[in-house]
């Protein structure tokens, strides 16, 4: 079994064509689409000529899934299997379904699951020992921020183009979370320049803001006093008609898991609290520097602020909510 990042996947293939089971896990639909298309085509070549498709929820006939999957190829062709898994379908009973899969799975049949997301005890599921001595896993999450810049040099050093520092970093603050707009940037900017090399402002006349964020990715910008990034996010939550209750909700929880750990490492230590709520390890490293410089204080005053920003969101229609969520965020 290795594990290995989307845009590596073509590399490998290329490397070792031995590899029949495919595990695309990850929560961009633009890497998820690529991967799953460049594997069904090096195994089409490879003469896996029959693909069958099984959407896994509820209503899943498995038994179907385990007669396709023991079918030998002697007067036919061999078979991809495609397992797509929606958020939550993956559970202790499908867990189940795929160990019974994996130990009976014909030598003549190819597979390839699909997975929005998965957890470590999943990653050491029965079934995946299984597999693994032919298992590729390939990650498709969408680059953060710090890994976009090395992202988007790969699309331009493959479509030779040549663009400044400073224009990665515009390529960046619009299309951060937008991998598809982004490609379609990449391949627009081929065909305007085809000499390859593209100035600052030639890029900055083509671009459009297509940015796409979630709550919290704004939470994170918060904790981290980024101010133009906070703006940023802001600006186009509400341009993709983001329910501001949403917002307010979710930052109504940050802040109350704030206050617990604020209060409870007074008590012991930061470590502990951490353990006591299971934060990740790397929301941790964003939390710390946060809580070292606020008081209980204002955090309890900016709790105040949001329960009064909800009040008039829900009794005044006119209020101008977005500009106040801004100063508030500003000011956390």
């Amino acid at each position: 079994m290795i594990k290995i990042y989307a845009n590596q996947l073509n590399t490998k293939l290329e490397q070792d064509n031995s590899w029949r089971y495919f595990l695309t896990v990850g929560n961009d639909p633009y890497l998820q689409d690529i991967a799953q298309t460049k594997i069904t085509e090096t195994l089409r070549l490879r003469g896996f000529s029959e693909q069958t498709v099984f959407i896994i929820d509820n209503q899943t006939n498995w038994d179907s899934i385990y007669e396709n999957s023991r079918s030998m190829s002697l007067f036919s062709n061999l078979t991809l299997i495609i397992l797509q898994f929606s958020d939550h379908s993956l559970n202790a009973s499908t867990a189940k379904k795929l160990d019974e899969l994996s130990k009976s799975i014909s030598p003549d049949v190819s597979l390839l699951i699909c997975l929005p997301q998965m957890t470590k005890s999943q990653e050491s599921a029965h079934w995946v020992k299984t597999l693994s001595d032919h298992l590729l896993i390939i990650s498709c999450n969408t680059p953060d921020i710090n890994q976009l810049p090395n992202w988007i040099n790969q699309q331009l050093q493959n479509h030779d183009l040549t663009i400044e520092k400073q224009g990665i970093e515009l390529l960046c603050y619009f299309y951060e979370g937008n991998l598809l707009a982004l490609s379609q940037m990449i391949e627009q900017l081929k065909l305007l320049y085809p000499d390859g090399k593209i100035s600052y402002n030639q890029l900055e006349s083509n671009l459009e803001d297509c940015a796409i964020f979630t709550p919290f990715h704004l939470i994170d910008a918060m904790l981290m006093s980024k101010a133009k990034r906070v703006v940023h996010i802001l600006q186009q939550l509400k341009t993709n008609d983001t329910v501001p209750l949403i917002l307010l909700r979710t930052i109504q929880r940050e802040l109350i898991q704030l206050i617990n750990l604020k209060k409870d490492a007074a008590k012991s230590n930061l470590k502990v609290a951490y353990d006591n709520y299971k934060v990740w390890q790397n929301r941790r490293n964003i939390i710390t520097p946060y809580l070292n410089k606020t008081s209980l204080e204002q955090l309890y005053k900016n709790l105040n602020t949001l329960t009064e920003l909800e009040i008039a969101l829900k009794s005044d229609y006119e209020a101008p909510i977005w500009e106040n969520l801004t100063s508030l965020c500003l000011q956390f």
